[in-house]
């Protein structure tokens, strides 16, 4: 599935592969002027080859290496000579990205290893001039791309959505609050979200997030401090595990966002 949005000078690409004719996650690509902000998943790849074939594209950059985010990368490059790029630790990952745990490869399909460039630190779109920032925390080698005269902030997954509660087990729930309070201070105007699509009052939505995830921790560590193991806060604090949990093998759940904040209070 893929569709296009658009957003005054922004178009947003919105993509997912689908079970049934429903889609089973979704994740947005964009185009400002020309230049494409991440390549979708490697089941959507085709698609977008074919919507690229019809757009004036200069240049391909990745926010980080997630095969939802650099999907098409081998496709684009190879059938239409698109230069890709990406952060400089996502490269040697990228390069050698040939396995994927099955549950990803059912949701997004297989990624296809391929070496891009490195991303400077400023990028070129037209009349826009976007500044290349690292914000660990969801994976360690994630950019965003701030455009401080629009006020546009291209967060890649920064922010997912205001109430994130699973989370990967090698993600830093301390570090991405932290990487969202620096966001914070560019006062972005607006946020373009890999999964929540185009976030207006940036600002609030991002404090709004923030201060969900500080309620739990602050929750959690009083329970923790009662004596309660950790399976019981999560239950109590965000309910049951999902079936995503348990099609992981674990990898991807809401024990993982609680152990992640109880840690950030050591």
């Amino acid at each position: 599935m893929l569709r296009q949005v658009s957003h005054g000078p922004v178009t947003r690409i919105h993509m997912a592969r689908t079970a049934f004719g429903r889609p089973l996650f979704t994740v947005n690509a964009y185009l400002v002027a020309d230049v494409l902000v991440d390549t979708g998943c490697p089941a959507t790849a085709r698609e977008l080859l074919e919507w690229c074939r019809r757009q004036s594209i200069r240049l391909v950059v990745n926010t980080h290496h997630h095969e939802d985010h650099s999907g098409a990368n081998a496709l684009l490059n190879r059938e239409l000579g698109l230069p890709i790029q990406a952060p400089a630790r996502s490269v040697p990952i990228l390069a050698e990205f040939d396995h994927i745990p099955l549950y990803r490869r059912v949701v997004w399909g297989r990624p296809t290893p391929f070496t891009p460039g490195r991303l400077p630190d400023l990028v070129e779109a037209g009349p826009y001039r976007f500044e290349c920032i690292a914000f660990p925390g969801h994976s360690e080698d994630l950019v965003c791309l701030w455009e401080p005269t629009e006020g546009w902030l291209f967060a890649g997954d920064l922010f997912i959505r205001e109430r994130v509660r699973y989370l990967r087990a090698d993600e830093d729930a301390c570090g991405v609050i932290a990487s969202l309070r620096r966001a914070l201070e560019l006062q972005p105007r607006v946020l373009f979200c890999a999964h929540a699509g185009m976030v207006v009052d940036a600002c609030a939505a991002i404090e709004r997030k923030i201060a969900y995830w500080e309620r739990i921790a602050d929750r959690a560590r009083a329970l923790q401090a009662e004596g309660h193991p950790e399976r019981e806060i999560t239950r109590r604090l965000l309910g049951p595990e999902g079936w995503m949990t348990t099609v992981s093998l674990g990898e991807f759940s809401k024990g993982n966002l609680i152990r992640s904040l109880l840690r950030s209070g050591r």
